[in-house]
């Protein structure tokens, strides 16, 4: 089915950056303006991006990126579990003409995944985060979701190569790289320039003030540099 360019695309953003957004603007205030990069500081250009196209689908920002009343409300409701649950469900309704007649309940991830290509979303990384959003929606306001759906899809070897015995995974298991490509379910990763193979783990669920761990972390890295250095130097 061709994409109907009029549509506004369903939310990709991770569903935590949408969370600790509400959370953020209910410690303030939500302004009057445009929820642009120097209202939400702490986003990236990419999150940003996600985030402003998902509000937009789910009705919480206008075509000039201020918040609806609809999004004020919500945002009110953050600290009452009851009282956001029921606000969130009434934008999730945006997603009906997706998903139609489908029962998330006791629906597969193919069916899902249908809904959502025939919709217009395009297939690889995007139709994952669009769902994974979703699915995690659902979850706030209280939708069970058939395990059907969130089972995590198997993998399978590249050109057919066939699973390693247990004496061969044994003797592999400090070698082989392919370990930890692997993501946990819950966390990102973030590739650090200049460094191959380097990258930083992360939940989605981060807050502004578990940066501060990694900030930690970075201190003592420094200090494992530092002394490196001196023994260098020392030898020479």
């Amino acid at each position: 089915m061709a994409t109907d360019q009029s549509k506004i695309s369903p939310p990709y953003m991770s569903y935590g950056v949408f969370k600790s957004t509400i959370d953020t603007l209910a410690e303030s205030t939500v302004p009057t303006g445009p929820l642009d990069r120097r209202v939400l500081h702490t986003l990236s250009g990419a999150d940003h991006g996600a985030l402003i196209s998902g509000l937009r689908f789910l009705g919480y920002v206008d075509e000039e990126r201020r918040a609806t009343e609809s999004f004020r409300n919500l945002v009110a409701a953050s600290k009452e579990p009851a009282k956001f649950q029921g606000v969130l469900m009434e934008a999730i309704s945006k997603y009906d003409p997706i998903i139609g007649n489908l029962d998330m309940e006791s629906g597969t991830a193919a069916e899902v995944e249908k809904a959502f290509k025939e919709y217009g979303v395009p297939v690889g990384q995007m139709l994952t985060k669009t769902i994974r959003f979703y699915i995690k929606a659902l979850q706030e306001v209280g939708v069970t979701v058939s395990h059907y759906i969130t089972k995590p899809k198997p993998r399978i070897p590249r050109n057919g190569a066939k699973k390693p015995l247990k004496s061969e995974a044994k003797g592999a298991a400090t070698s082989t790289p392919q370990q930890h490509t692997v993501v946990p379910k819950g966390f990102d990763r973030m590739p650090v320039p200049g460094l191959p193979n380097a990258f930083i783990q992360f939940p989605l669920e981060l807050t502004i003030e578990q940066v501060d761990l990694f900030g930690a972390v970075v201190n003592v890295l420094r200090t494992f540099a530092k002394g490196k250095s001196g023994k260098m130097e020392e030898n020479q």
